[in-house]
């Protein structure tokens, strides 16, 4: 799967991400400045880092997009060298399925592995790089908002591993569904003349309806679990934010941390958890690529 990633985009995606987040991090931490004493040179910083921000979040997006692309244009690229024209014959005997099945098979593999790449692949090194920055600025500004965000960070990915288990299983439950569903409405094409003569039209389309509706099931089930993992994630990000919120106005009630300080927490601290929750909507898509290809290979 690795070898068809655009390995250059893939970087500057990252990296523009990470631009963008730094951007904002850097903006933030101008409010409380701008909160305490009122200053030209605050209003400038904050302004030119939103601007840096909006920049580099476009051309991330863009970028991502073009990754995908390309992608998915390397694996069609390879589904038709290696399994459409040199090894048709073989791999029809592997597979048991005609030809023009196969096509449909590896088209519909390679437009599920297009979010892999777009989506999942940048995903998955954003949610370990930005957190791990604004724990180091935690540590220098705030050392109790950094343990409670070390351990929730820790959290996070475990409920993530724990859903996910099951979200597999669906997944290949629903993928197996559908490829009944696809070689039984190919074949109900290929044969639409002799079932019409021995009229069996009513039957045919009766058993299609139950196969349609054990898809709709499948699917119905994949998605349960990844509003499930959904709720999970808001459900501990929310109250990860609501315990540091309480500690910092229990503290600063008692003067044990400044306004700056507090303020500060609050406003990076929704940002710690944002690549986590995106990458876990990710997750799920890559659950089906995975399925998908685990299944042509």
């Amino acid at each position: 799967m690795h070898k068809f990633t655009p390995k250059k985009l893939l970087a500057f995606t990252i990296f523009c991400e990470c631009i963008s987040r730094f951007a904002l991090i850097f903006a933030l931490i101008q409010i409380p400045a701008l909160a305490e004493k009122f200053s030209n040179a605050h209003i400038c910083l904050f302004l030119a880092a939103i601007f840096f921000f909006a920049i580099f979040h476009f051309f991330s997006q863009k970028l991502s997009i073009k990754l995908g692309g390309d992608a998915k244009k390397n694996l069609r690229d390879y589904f038709q060298n290696k399994f459409l024209n040199t090894l048709p014959i073989q791999d029809r005997a592997q597979k048991g399925m005609p030809l023009q099945e196969l096509s449909l098979h590896y088209i519909k593999t390679a437009d599920l592995m297009e979010p892999w790449y777009s989506r999942f692949l940048p995903s998955a090194f954003l949610a370990v790089i930005i957190p791990c920055m604004i724990l180091v600025l935690m540590f220098f500004t705030d050392k109790l908002t950094f343990i409670i965000l070390f351990f929730t960070g820790l959290l996070l990915p475990v409920f993530l591993f724990l859903i996910g288990k099951i979200a597999k299983k669906k997944s290949e439950e629903q993928w197996q569904s559908f490829s009944k569903l696809r070689a039984f409405f190919l074949e109900s094409l290929q044969g639409y003349k002799t079932i019409k003569i021995f009229k069996k039209i009513k039957e045919r389309e009766r058993d299609l309806e139950i196969a349609e509706s054990e898809f709709g099931k499948k699917t119905f089930a994949v998605l349960k679990t990844a509003f499930l993992s959904a709720l999970v994630q808001e459900l501990a990000g929310s109250l990860s934010i609501a315990l540091i919120a309480v500690g910092l106005a229990l503290r600063l009630m008692n003067g044990s941390v400044e306004f700056g300080t507090a303020f500060l927490a609050l406003l990076i601290v929704p940002e710690f958890y944002r690549p986590i929750r995106v990458f876990g909507m990710a997750f799920h898509v890559a659950i089906n690529a995975k399925t998908a290809w685990s299944d042509v290979c």
